[in-house]
């Protein structure tokens, strides 16, 4: 299972590489069905909130419904969407960002499989 810290910085490098625009606005937190606004993505998913920088708009990601006025509401983000990202693969979470309106529509060219800056190692039981 992939932690908060991790889900933290493995969403940042992605929004650096995919989505440039937007910035982590309030940190990651597991979602889980016991919140009655939740909108699960899958194992492990994660809620936070996105901002884009040059309007102010956000985006909150693993709730259905909320106080943030005037915010947009997307199911949350896999862990496993985040897990991939870190072994090298872009195209999930690519197509995640994609859905929720904060990339771009054409894949950006390839880099490397793995960087030293997106190796992830989850610890499995």
């Amino acid at each position: 299972m992939i932690s908060r810290n991790d889900a933290r910085r493995l969403l940042q490098l992605a929004l650096e590489e995919f989505a440039p625009q937007w910035e982590i606005w309030a940190d990651p937190s597991q979602v889980t069905i016991r919140d009655p606004h939740h909108w699960l993505s899958g194992i492990a998913t994660f809620g936070v909130t996105l901002r884009e920088r040059a309007t102010g708009t956000m985006k909150v990601l693993g709730r259905r419904s909320g106080p943030e006025e005037g915010a947009t509401f997307h199911r949350g983000i896999s862990g496993l969407v985040l897990e991939a990202y870190g072994d090298g693969s872009g195209d999930p979470i690519w197509r995640y960002l994609q859905e929720i309106g904060a990339a771009g529509t054409t894949f950006p060219p390839r880099r490397p499989a793995k960087s030293a800056s997106r190796t992830f190692t989850a610890s499995r039981p």
